[in-house]
């Protein structure tokens, strides 16, 4: 029987004025992604975005508002490297990501280390294809998909 995807919610915030937030990840992997992560059996996609902003990136939810959902769902693979070692990720095939919009004013201050485990280096202002050239080959092609599907790249 083949493994199942974890479903998993993804955050692309955008300042309201054409730039979105590249966030280059912490330890073995330091690419640009989404705030994101895995949605618990008793969360619904957005309940678990949302959860994701205010752990990854230390925002309440009355600083944001989620202003869209992707109507399509993005799978990946994990490779074996990413597998390694962690028990939980064994138990699935890849992912499958459900890409939210969410939307903030361009001055508020993200607190990295709101959360236990720090999940991002650092964060900036850049440009969606800035946002998909520096992405994971693995998350690219998912990136890309939500930022044309919300409309901020053609």
């Amino acid at each position: 029987m083949e493994k199942p995807y974890r479903q998993n919610a993804a955050v692309i915030i955008t300042d309201g004025q054409g730039k979105v937030l590249l966030c280059q990840r912490t330890g073995r992997f330091p690419f640009v992604q989404t705030a994101q992560g895995g949605i618990d059996a008793e969360e619904s996609p957005r309940s678990a975005a949302i959860r994701e902003v205010g752990e990854e990136l230390g925002l309440q939810p009355d600083q944001f508002s989620i202003i869209a959902e992707c109507p399509t769902k993005f799978q990946y693979d994990f490779l074996p490297e990413v597998i390694a070692g962690d028990a939980e990720k064994k138990k699935y095939r890849g992912q499958e990501q459900t890409f939210f919009l969410a939307q903030v004013d361009p001055n508020v201050q993200f607190v990295l280390d709101a959360h236990h485990e720090k999940e991002f280096e650092r964060v900036w202002w850049g440009a969606p294809e800035e946002f998909v050239r520096e992405a994971w080959d693995l998350k690219r092609p998912g990136i890309a998909m939500a930022l044309k599907a919300f409309g901020l790249l053609s």
